[in-house]
């Protein structure tokens, strides 16, 4: 009985030292990593009519 009960304390602590020195836990969740990548979509105000400023261009032909 006591050779089980002092496998499994054993087991236990080996998967929580693992645990603590695995990559995937992070201290940090905003901590990013190379080659992360970040989306951010910001959405437009709807209500404002300001469409941009127009450039006038003039096609140069060679």
């Amino acid at each position: 009985m006591r050779d089980i009960f002092y496998t499994i304390v054993i087991v236990w602590l080996v998967y929580k030292i693992w645990q603590a020195f695995s990559p995937s836990s992070q201290k940090n969740p905003n901590q990013k990593r190379d080659g992360d990548v970040t989306v951010h979509n910001y959405s437009p105000d709807k209500k404002s009519n300001d469409k941009g400023e127009y450039v006038d261009y003039e096609e140069i032909k060679d």
